[in-house]
């Protein structure tokens, strides 16, 4: 009966240790600089989502849904839906919804004026018209005299900010 070659034992091995070797570092960096560390996965995530968009589907826009009006309560439900929020509706702000980056939201997060976007449900499409990134917290008079018919919010990743995009129907 021949010999069992030892090199075939050991690749296993080697693979097994370097995955537990990167699944380590990484607790480490979670550990060491958190923000830092969702920063830059969140870049990452945004990043591979685009890319993914663009090679899967590359004449189709993204699409976002909609969904019901509430506060905090229902956007920390994290439906994937976009939560239009109570507290800022103003005068002088087009309607806003709101979606946390990680429920969702993070799709905006590598868009930018002129992408186009669509809603689902909607037979228009609509494109980014105005953005703005404030400080977390910002009250809704940073956002007055934003464009467009409706407004799109989430969060940064491993930042204290927020990213707002007005969006408005696409000319034909």
């Amino acid at each position: 009966m021949p010999r069992k070659s030892r090199r075939g034992s050991v690749a296993p091995i080697v693979g097994c240790a370097v995955v537990v070797a990167a699944g380590l570092s990484l607790l480490a960096c979670t550990w060491v600089a958190p923000t830092d560390t969702e920063r830059v996965l969140g870049s990452v995530k945004v990043a591979v989502q685009t890319a993914t968009q663009n090679a899967i589907a590359p004449d189709q826009p993204p699409q976002i849904t909609l969904g019901e009006e509430g506060g905090e309560r229902e956007l920390d439900a994290c439906t994937g839906e976009f939560i239009e929020m109570i507290a800022y509706r103003d005068g002088s702000v087009p309607p806003l919804y709101a979606a946390h980056n990680n429920c969702g939201g993070d799709i905006i997060l590598g868009w930018k004026q002129g992408t186009m976007v669509q809603i689902a449900g909607a037979d228009t499409v609509y494109q980014v018209v105005d953005e703005r990134d404030t400080p977390k917290g910002a009250p809704v008079e940073a956002l007055t005299g934003i464009g467009g018919e409706l407004v799109v919010q989430t969060c940064f990743y491993g930042e204290d900010r927020m990213r707002f995009l007005a969006l408005a129907p696409a000319a034909a």
